[in-house]
């Protein structure tokens, strides 16, 4: 649902005649624009011949057209016999200075395809340059599927300023009702010294039952620093149940916004949503909807202290805290990723959204990485790598709500987790509930910067998330419960209030 059908091969536009031998029966839709011959050139047939068609009438013909009948297809100029007058001007389609019109030519199977192309520019009064250009192709089957794709581009300047805008489109749709498409565009601008640019594309398809998907992505960012961002990703089935999930960001001087939301509506009206968002200063994402929820909800602020390490001595506790005194500090992505030596930029694993499974192959955007076996034997080798810790320094990542439902507020499980500079992993799982903790233990893939946990007592089941994922406030997990099931979780980092320190 979340990456859009591809679009088949068959729309694929067939390539342009022009500078090429044509194909093997071509000749048929070539003969439509041939002059008429004189009766003294037709070869005898021992009847009258069909006006258009003499030049055709024998098999190898088909083959090998004429030089003319190429010639006059393109519109190209003749060449002009001896003895001839010289050929009259060019008549209208024909190619000349100012662009090319449209050429039809169908196929000895009743295929119809139909090529425009045009291109031109000019120099207004004002001293400014204006051009474009353009190019379409229609391929119609006898019967009735349908391949088109199209691109232009137009643009202008003058002096130091400019503007320039493109797109194209490519589509395919068969006599039986299903289709598919896809179009991108672009804009931009500039004065010699600030500029503009927005881009966006959208990709969709439908079969013969009415079900459908579509995915829109659109984008803007100028020479100001500023930065906006967005898709939308909808399907439909035939039975009218729609989903939908749209996701939008903006951008400038190092603070920003985010946000998501999802919904599901039914044939009947009923309608299902969930959203998330968060507020991005200085490096940090700093809550959202559901973060504000979960933290207004939550009341065990007293955990993690000295006096609960007390309560509960089969718990894990830091030899020593590398920057901070408490378990509730937070790390932004430049600490956590430099202190155990993952460098670059941070690696957001959304699952469901760019981690996705689909016929026992997980994805990573489009690209596959792995079986659904491999990827969860991978997820319990990084885990199991953290079982040994050397380096007893340890940088807090921070205490974390575990909510399943988007819509939750509350919850009974809270985890703790602690970063060295081996990339280990340390934590305690919190079940206030049971009132039981149990010890949780993992590591950092410092290549991926993805993050797997086992906890204490059930080493079936491995957590991940990303490194980067745990420097938020809101953090996408997924949890394996095996090869063949997986579910996703969600991290709400709980920010202790002040003076609800425990002693």
């Amino acid at each position: 649902m979340n990456r859009p059908a591809q679009s088949p091969a068959a729309a694929r536009p067939a390539q342009s005649y022009s500078g090429q031998r044509p194909a093997a029966g071509a000749g048929q839709g070539l003969s439509a624009n041939r002059p008429a011959q004189s009766p003294a050139a037709r070869p005898s047939t021992g009847g009258p011949a069909a006006s258009g068609r003499t030049a055709l009438q024998s098999p190898q013909s088909y083959q090998k057209p004429s030089q003319s009948q190429v010639g006059n297809f393109l519109n190209l100029p003749q060449q002009p016999q001896a003895g001839a007058r010289s050929s009259s001007p060019p008549a209208a389609g024909q190619l000349t200075s100012g662009g090319q019109g449209p050429k039809t030519v169908t196929t000895p199977d009743s295929s119809t395809i139909t090529v425009a192309g045009g291109s031109g520019s000019r120099t207004t009064a004002g001293g400014a340059t204006i051009g474009g250009a353009g190019a379409a192709i229609k391929v119609e089957g006898p019967g009735g599927n349908t391949a088109v794709k199209g691109s232009g581009v137009a643009g202008a300047s003058k002096g130091d300023s400019a503007v320039v805008a493109g797109g194209s489109r490519a589509g395919i749709e068969t006599a039986g009702g299903a289709a598919a498409g896809r179009a991108s565009g672009f804009r931009g601008a500039t004065d010699g010294t600030n500029s503009a640019v927005r881009a966006g594309s959208v990709s969709g398809a439908r079969d013969a039952a009415g079900n459908s998907v579509a995915n829109v992505r659109g984008g803007y960012a100028d020479s100001s620093g500023y930065r906006q961002g967005g898709s939308l990703t909808a399907a439909r089935n035939q039975w009218g149940y729609t989903g939908a999930r749209a996701v939008g960001g903006a951008g400038v001087g190092g603070t920003g916004q985010v946000g998501a939301v999802a919904g599901i509506r039914g044939p009947g009206g009923n309608v299902v949503t969930a959203g998330r968002g968060a507020a991005y200063v200085n490096g940090q994402f700093v809550g959202g909807k559901a973060w504000s929820a979960v933290n207004g909800a939550y009341t065990r602020w007293g955990a993690f202290g000295p006096g609960w390490y007390g309560r509960y001595p089969g718990a894990w506790w830091p030899g020593k805290w590398a920057v901070a005194t408490t378990a509730w500090a937070t790390a932004t992505w430049a600490t956590a990723g430099s202190y155990c030596g993952c460098s670059g930029e941070g690696a957001y694993y959304d699952y469901g959204e760019n981690v996705t499974y689909e016929d026992g192959t997980v994805y990573n955007g489009d690209r596959p990485v792995a079986t659904a076996e491999q990827y969860y034997e991978q997820a319990g080798q990084i885990a199991d790598s953290g079982q040994a810790a050397q380096n007893e320094e340890w940088l807090p990542l921070g205490v974390f709500a575990v909510i399943a439902e988007p819509a939750q507020t509350q919850t009974d499980k809270v985890v703790q987790l602690a970063l060295n500079k081996d990339g280990i992993i340390r934590g305690n799982l919190q079940d206030s509930l049971a009132d039981k903790v149990m010890p949780v233990t993992g590591s950092v893939d410092k290549k991926t910067q993805r993050v797997a946990l086992k906890i204490e007592g059930n080493d079936s089941v491995v957590v991940e998330t990303g490194l980067y994922n745990l420097t938020n406030d809101e953090v996408p997990l997924l949890v394996h419960f095996g090869a063949d099931r997986q579910e996703a979780r969600t991290l709400i980092r709980l920010k202790q209030p002040e003076g609800q320190e425990q002693q």
